[in-house]
This record gives structure tokens, C-alpha cells and sequence, in this order.
């Protein structure tokens, strides 16, 4: 099955259906004339045309150019504009570099009109450069009092229009969104440090697609790929800093040709298809890379493209015209405002006409703000997030509504949380077609590794169970260890505490260095895989994980376009040592998730029965399984057709004896594997007599009828 790739969008740049003429199409509640201004080349010039734009329906500028006149240009075109609005008024006299219709920098309502600094188009398939790579101090884009009369038409981005010649790219057969594998990953970080020409691009990305798919991972979630300036505050690696929603970044494409961007980025959703591996975009709608104050001085802001357009529009002010900030990056996007809720949609739907199946928001509760005041107020009914589904339908794109079915249409994965402000952790109150991000999983699934006497048995069964506790009967959580927010999970089971040297790190970390002891090291990392994987939910892991690549304790990597990020494959493809045991282990872990779907069923929270270390049923809502910290063994039996499993789970730091229950049927239990067996590499049954078992330290052990 074939798709085509449309480029086509409701605002931005786009050639008419008769195709004579390019229409240009802007969102601005707020200002009062609007002027295109299209150029020949992106840095040193000044504008071959200033057109005046029309205000047509809904707030929306207009105008259009002949293509015969556009074609007297050289192909691609450059263009930007101009606006004025409320705190800066259109004059016939207006010049670059005047202060000529002035009122202020920022008025009252937060409008930051200013004519003399060029804006982007929100709706760009390409930005030619990036800001740094003119001004790495970003002084041209402020509207300080040195800087704010000076013109930066010549040197600031602009948007690229080139005319599109998409290619198929193969679509997957649908299938059940709970029977992922998700693997994590840095584009650039994939495939750094091979020896191919194409490394750190879209293009070598593809090329690893056979790989991935080896590995077992069955859907790749990128970080973010929406363009944004990797300079930024010095350093601005993984992305979360967006300048445009419809831009793939341009770095990371192999050809550097203005238009050939988005097309490496069809070749790679493609290549990944062909595998059988989906691809998930990590995107940014809550705050932009753009907006912010300098100094504390409210008059100091900078001005790249959404704060030029309508400032008001874009993003959230508080009472003295400030940023609001609750993402902890500089501004919040304004999820009130229907110009920028399309723009969030028309984004989606654009990408999943690229072929992305997945996106994964972040920080998305920002997206549940239904608040227009200094305090957020969020909701899952009426909010931008509630809405979403019916605003994509409306745009052709469908939507999962029950990930335990095959069914056609995108999946939405929201981080349940954001980093300030009251109730900003919102996990389990997403609306039902909308998967989380379960941290409760990442931190009970870490301390039963590392830190057994801080969780009691009901904390180990709420895991298996699919953290009940937070989404009763929504089949919701994705279960992780790690992700690219904190340790890897080698370090996080090398180190007792983070990295000096980390940038902006957190203290909070889960982690212990297993007393430098490799055998203990081993257990603690195959025990939390075991329960990642033996658990309800969707598993994922950073694709590094897997090969036990290390940032040597550095949890905040964000800012390292450095060896410390990239991966290195050659320990783990080396056999006989550490990394390749986990290797090893970790995929026939997959694999063997993969070809039992009982694990990744609906209702496998009812399969399970519960035993104590005497083979007797226990109560799982007795009162003194959550308040007994004491206790350390528990057994879960799961209900298989074609014979049961049952998990020994042990956080004793000492062995522990305990009696199976018995099979059914003239069936015995086998062993598949034990965590603490160094040779349980493969999953092929191992024989094993009688009912009397006895659990090494920290252990887990998992057996089948047969």
C-alpha cells in the first residue's frame, strides 16, 4: 500500500488549484496591515517585491503572485513579513530602519507589532537559515533600545517556497498501537559514529532501519525534527526549542539544497515502513524557541516570527505583559487562542500526510490550559487536547480511539505533565484515546531494582497491572525506565548520584551503582527489563538502552552535540561481554513479548492471579500489602492459552525459597529465564523439577507450563 505526501496547507505558501498563482495566506487577530516581502536570496539583500496583504475571513491576510512573475526569480523563492498593529501604526511614509508610526515596543494588551524586523511564516515547509547563523548573539532579533529601529530584513530567516515533487512512500497495514516496541532516539545520535556518508542525517537514519527492526523495535520515536536552532543558549541538541511546526530540521538533511529537505524526510518515513517500523515524532506545541525577555526588561523581547505576527495570539501574557512561562522555557503557547489551536492541528495533520504515525507531546498538559489568566486551569473535555481528535478528522487524518485494535489512523501520546504551576501533573486524566507517559512505572520499576524497601508488594502489583492506580480502566500507560530526560539506563544502575558536570541536571534520580559489582549490576538492569516488559502497557526504551550506551552520569545531555550522546555499537556486538549479554537478552526479551500476546492483551490485568512464597492465593486489596514493606516475594501467575506463565518476583537481597503453584493438565513448569543467571541469554525452556525453587537476591524468574 502506496501514499502520496501532501504539502498542501490552509495558510501559508501554496500554488492555486489552477496553478497560475502562488496564494500567501497569514493568521494575525491583531495587526493592521501586513506586507509580503519576497526576496531572491536568503542573506544580503534587500526585498524584490512588497506586496500588501489583504485582510479576507477569520483574521486571515492574503495575497497572491502570478507563478509567471515568480518564475523571472531563481527557484526556490525567499520571503517574510513586515506587520504593524496597535503599538506600531502603518504610515504610506514607512521606512526600514524608522521609528515612522511608533507608539511603543509593547503596548498594554502585549502586542509587539514591530515593521522593522522580519518575520517568518508559521506555516514554512523550509526556513532558510537559522538565526544563529547570522547573529549567534541573536542581537538583530530584539526589540531592545540599541536594537529595536534597526532593520534585519537582509540577514534574518526566511521562509523557502519551492515547488514540491513528492514520492510514494509505503504505508503499514494497521494493527493493535498495544503490540509496540517503542525505541527512543536522537536522529543524529543513531548513527553518528558509523562509518557511512550519510551519519547524523535522515538519510542515514534510513539506512539503519534494518537494524532497528532487528533489534525488535516495532515503532521509533525521534526527538524532536521540527526545525529549530541547535545554538541556542550555546547549546541546543535534542530539539526541544521549536522555530517552526511544518519545517524538518535542515541539519540533519544530507543535501543541503534549498527544497530537498522534506523529500530526505519522506525517504526515511518510507525506508522505515518497508521494515515494518512506524515512525512517532516528538513535537513541541507548548512553547516555541522564539519568545522571551531579556533582562527583566518587559521592552526587551526577542522577535523571530509568532511574537511579530500577533504576540497576543501566539502565546500566554500574564498581567504585566510578561511571558508565562510553565513550560520553564521562556513563554507559553496560548492553547485559548483558535489561530494557534489550527496551527497545532494543521501541523499534525500535515506530518501524518508525511506518513508519521505516532506524535508524542510535549510537556502536553499545556495543551489541557483552558485558562486566559496568570493561572493555568486545565481540562480534558473542552480543551485544545479534548478537541484535537474532531479538528484532525476534520483535516482527513483519523485517530486511534482503541489501541488494543488494528485500526487505521494515527496514535496521540501526551508527557502528562509540565514543569510549573498549580495541578500541572495530569497523568491518567488525558482523554481515553490519548496514550501517557507513566513515570509512576519509571520510578517503581527502578526502586524494585535498586531499592526494595521503598515500594511494598501492592506497588510492584499496580505495575504489572498497568498502574490501575492512575488509569483504572483506560488501557493508557507506556511503561519506561529511562528516556532522554535523565540517566540512560546503564548509568542509571552505574551511578549513586548524577554527574557534577551536568548541565542543569536534576537531583531527583532513582539510581544506585550496584556497589560497582558487575553480576549485582547485571540482575538489577535485567530485572527492570523484565518487569517493563511483563507489565500492561506499551514498553519503551531509548534505543541506546539496549546497547548499554553510557553518558557517564550526565543526566541532562540536552546540551551535548558530543560523544557522550552518540552510540556506540561495538560492546554490544562483541560476545562474551556485558553489554552484549544485555544485548542479547533485551531482544529476546522482545521477541519474546512479541510471540506471547497475552502480555500485551486488553485484559491482562484479569489474567493474573496472585500467590505467596507457601503457593496460597493472596487478597491484592489487603490493607497490609501496601503498609508491609517487609515483605519481599510475590508470584504471578498469568493465564495463557497453551500454558500458563508465572513471574517469581523477589526483592530480598538475599535467597529466598518459595513453592510454585502446581500445573494443570500432566503439564510441568520450565524455566525461560532468570535474571540472575548470567547463561539465560536465549529464551528456550529449561527443564526444571519439582515445585521448590529457591530465588537468588533481587531476582526475578519467570516460568511456563509445558
Amino acid at each position: 500500500m502506496f501514499h502520496i505526501p501532501d504539502s498542501k496547507t490552509n495558510l501559508g505558501a501554496n500554488i492555486a488549484p489552477n496553478g497560475k498563482e502562488v496564494i500567501f495566506r497569514l493568521y494575525s487577530k491583531n495587526a493592521t496591515k501586513v506586507i509580503l516581502c519576497i526576496f531572491e536570496e536568503p542573506k544580503g539583500q534587500d526585498p524584490v517585491m512588497n506586496l500588501v496583504m489583504k485582510k479576507v475571513e477569520d483574521d486571515i491576510w492574503e495575497t497572491f503572485v502570478r507563478t509567471y512573475a515568480l518564475k523571472e526569480l531563481k527557484e526556490p523563492i525567499f520571503y517574510g513579513y513586515r506587520l504593524f498593529g496597535p503599538n506600531w501604526h502603518y504610515s504610506d511614509t514607512f521606512e526600514p530602519n524608522s521609528d515612522i508610526g511608533f507608539i511603543s515596543r509593547v503596548d498594554e494588551d502585549g502586542n509587539r507589532f514591530n515593521p522593522n524586523k522580519l518575520a517568518y511564516d508559521p506555516y514554512s515547509k523550509e526556513i532558510s537559515h537559522l538565526p544563529s547563523d547570522v547573529c549567534p548573539s541573536l542581537e538583530i532579533f530584539r526589540s531592545s533600545e540599541h536594537e529595536y529601529l534597526k532593520d534585519n530584513a537582509k540577514y534574518a530567516p526566511k521562509s523557502v517556497f519551492f515547488k514540491d515533487n513528492p514520492k510514494e512512500i509505503t504505508m503499514l497495514e494497521p494493527r493493535p498501537f498495544s503490540s509496540e516496541i517503542i525505541g527512543e532516539v536522537h536522529i543524529k545520535d543513531l548513527t553518528y559514529r558509523l562509518p557511512i556518508d550519510e551519519r547524523g542525517t535522515y538519510l542515514g537514519a534510513a539506512k539503519f532501519a534494518p537494524v532497528l527492526k532487528r533489534m525488535g523495535f516495532t515503532m521509533i520515536e525521534f526527538l524532536p525534527l521540527q526545525e529549530f536552532d541547535f545554538r541556542e543558549d550555546g547549546q541546543n541538541y535534542w530539539g526541544y526549542m521549536t522555530l517552526n511546526f511544518f519545517s524538518p530540521a535542515r541539519h540533519y538533511a544530507y543535501s543541503k539544497e534549498y527544497g530537498k529537505t522534506l523529500n530526505e524526510f519522506r525517504q526515511m518515513v518510507d525506508a522505515y515502513h518497508k521494515n515494518g517500523l512506524k515512525v512517532c515524532m516528538d513535537v513541541v506545541y507548548n512553547h516555541t524557541g522564539e519568545a522571551r525577555i531579556h533582562h527583566h526588561d518587559n521592552n526587551d523581547a526577542s522577535l523571530m516570527s509568532y511574537a511579530l505576527i500577533d504576540n497576543q495570539s501566539y502565546y500566554k501574557l500574564n498581567n504585566k505583559k510578561y511571558y508565562r512561562q510553565n513550560s520553564g522555557c521562556h513563554n507559553d503557547t496560548n492553547s485559548t487562542n483558535k489561530g494557534f489551536c489550527d496551527m497545532v492541528a494543521d501541523s499534525v495533520a500535515f506530518w501524518a500526510k508525511q506518513g508519521v504515525d505516532a506524535f508524542r507531546f510535549d510537556l502536553a498538559v499545556s495543551l489541557m490550559d483552558v485558562s486566559q489568566k496568570d493561572e493555568a486551569q486545565y481540562c480534558s473535555h473542552t480543551s485544545l487536547c479534548a478537541n484535537l481528535t474532531n479538528e484532525l478528522e476534520k483535516r482527513g487524518i483519523k485517530v486511534i480511539s482503541d489501541p488494543t485494535q488494528a485500526q487505521e489512523g494515527i496514535m496521540l501520546i501526551a508527557e502528562p505533565w509540565t514543569c510549573g504551576g498549580a495541578n500541572c501533573y495530569q497523568l491518567g486524566n488525558f482523554p481515553n484515546n490519548w496514550m501517557e507517559w507513566n513515570d509512576v512505572s519509571r520510578d517503581t520499576i527502578r526502586r524494585a531494582a535498586l531499592f526494595g524497601n521503598h515500594i511494598n508488594l501492592y506497588d510492584v502489583i499496580n505495575i504489572f497491572e498497568g498502574t490501575k492506580t492512575r488509569f483504572k480502566d483506560k488501557y493508557g500507560p507506556i511503561n519506561y525506565i529511562c528516556c532522554h530526560d535523565g540517566f540512560s539506563l546503564y548509568d542509571c544502575n552505574s551511578y549513586s548520584k548524577r554527574n557534577p558536570n551536568t548541565t542543569g541536571g536534576s537531583e531527583w534520580e532513582i539510581c544506585f551503582d550496584n556497589h560497582n559489582n558487575e553480576e549485582i549490576k547485571e540482575n538489577s538492569i535485567k530485572k527492570e527489563l523484565a518487569m517493563l516488559f511483563l507489565s500492561k502497557g506499551v514498553p519503551m526504551m531509548q534505543v541506546g538502552d539496549i546497547i548499554m550506551h553510557t553518558k557517564e552520569g550526565n543526566n541532562n545531555s540536552y546540551n551535548r552535540d558530543s560523544e557522550i550522546n552518540y552510540y556506540n555499537y561495538t560492546k554490544a556486538n562483541k560476545s562474551g561481554t556485558f553489554e552484549n549479554r544485555i544485548f542479547e537478552f533485551c531482544k529476546n526479551l522482545i521477541e519474546f513479548r512479541k510471540n506471547n500476546p497475552v502480555f500485551s492483551s486488553k485484559d491482562y490485568d484479569k489474567k493474573l492471579t496472585y500467590y505467596n512464597e507457601h503457593s496460597q492465593i493472596i487478597d491484592t486489596k489487603s490493607e497490609n500489602l501496601k503498609s508491609d514493606y517487609n515483605k519481599s516475594y510475590i508470584g504471578i501467575k498469568v493465564e495463557n492459552n497453551g500454558g500458563d506463565y508465572f513471574i517469581a518476583f523477589s526483592k530480598h537481597q538475599f535467597d529466598y525459597n518459595f513453592k510454585l503453584p502446581k500445573a494443570k493438565d500432566n503439564k510441568n513448569w520450565y524455566i525461560v529465564f532468570d535474571t540472575s543467571n548470567k547463561d539465560h541469554k536465549d529464551f528456550n525452556l529449561k527443564e526444571f523439577f519439582g515445585l521448590d525453587y529457591t530465588l537468588n537476591p533481587n531476582s526475578i524468574v519467570l516460568f511456563r507450563e509445558f
